[in-house]
């Protein structure tokens, strides 16, 4: 069995070791939006909360537990050497540029 204190951890872009105390961790959150949409009293007063409530549960119903968590929270965390970590700064999502290098 390996001592925690002296694991090793690998990037997770590149797969290089990487040496205690040189990497860095990424985090990413990903969770429902908290803000509600904008709704009149009037709209308030209306609301069916129990229909809304009900239908809300048959549509959970259907759905596994992995599927209800990924709905409302989702954290990753990836370990990630001195390189890769440059790279994922200029680039988190790994999106493609919309503005060609050294136009933006």
């Amino acid at each position: 069995m390996s001592d925690p204190a002296t694991a090793q951890h690998r990037c997770a872009f590149c797969d290089r070791p990487i040496e205690q105390g040189t990497g860095y961790v990424a985090r990413i959150d990903v969770f429902a939006d908290p803000q509600l949409p904008p709704m009149s009293s009037e709209q308030i007063e209306s609301a069916n909360l129990n229909a809304t409530m009900a239908e809300l549960m048959a549509q959970m119903n259907g759905m596994s537990q992995e599927e209800l968590q990924d709905s409302v929270h989702r954290r990753f965390e990836y370990r990630l050497c001195p390189l890769c970590h440059r790279s994922f700064l200029a680039n988190p999502l790994g999106a493609p540029r919309r503005v060609p290098v050294g136009k933006n």
